[in-house]
């Protein structure tokens, strides 16, 4: 962990976990390079963590990469799979391979994908609360929140151009000195004669593998994982 570096608007927070509030002795990426391909982006988002949350969510974070390349493949096969770090994982971890495959299963011609649904929301759980730390400057540890998941394929079409729609704002907005008013931020404030609003756009951290969007108010993050997994959650305070 870089101890010169500020992470938050406030720099008192900077040894706080996003993810949990305890001591971070690290920084994590937001979100974990097993979403992205090489080369990856530079000046990726990092938030500090502390050591048992960045090695906590590790293994659930492969677990979903890899299933979400098996859900466009339909096959947990190695040498059918096109995305080579799911192959490289299958190879290197046999039993997370058989995991995933004896969760996706034919029924009456069609497949069935029994993936465990607690390590979704755990993971998007954690991407969000990434987001709002790197953003906002926004620390949730003790919020409750509610979480949505789509597939994009199978999203109606109302609801996909919902979704896809920048997050507007009214006066509520991030501190100041947060990384959403920075260059390489997403976030932008338009001033008109009577009112001024806040409109926060996507993010795309790598083009057709992740981008993610931050409400003004920090109450809502949504996220696309590979163009495929669509996610949305709710703080709900």
């Amino acid at each position: 962990m870089n101890t010169n570096k500020t992470y938050y608007a406030d720099d008192r927070l900077n040894d706080c976990c996003a993810y949990c509030g305890d001591f971070a002795e690290t920084e994590d990426h937001v979100p974990s390079r097993c979403f992205l391909d090489k080369p990856y982006p530079q000046n990726m988002p990092v938030v500090p963590c502390c050591s048992k949350c960045n090695h906590g969510f590790s293994f659930d974070e492969e677990y979903v990469s890899c299933f979400i390349d098996c859900m466009k493949e339909n096959t947990a096969e190695p040498n059918i799979i096109r995305r080579k770090k799911t192959c490289d994982s299958f190879l290197h971890s046999p039993k997370l391979q058989e995991r995933i495959a004896s969760q996706i299963k034919e029924f009456g011609g069609l497949t069935i994908y029994d993936y465990e649904k607690n390590r979704f929301e755990r993971v998007i759980y954690k991407l969000a609360y990434g987001h709002l730390a790197y953003e906002n400057s926004s620390l949730n540890w003790d919020s409750e929140h509610e979480t949505n998941m789509w597939f994009l394929e199978t999203m109606p079409k109302t609801l996909l151009e919902e979704f896809d729609k920048p997050y507007v704002g009214g006066d509520i907005v991030p501190e100041i000195g947060s990384n959403c008013f920075s260059k390489n931020g997403g976030f932008h404030i338009y001033v008109g004669l009577s009112e001024h609003f806040c409109c926060c756009d996507w993010i795309i951290v790598q083009e057709g593998r992740y981008r993610y969007c931050v409400s003004p108010d920090s109450t809502k993050v949504k996220l696309v994982i590979a163009e495929y997994l669509a996610a949305e959650v709710s703080i709900t305070r």
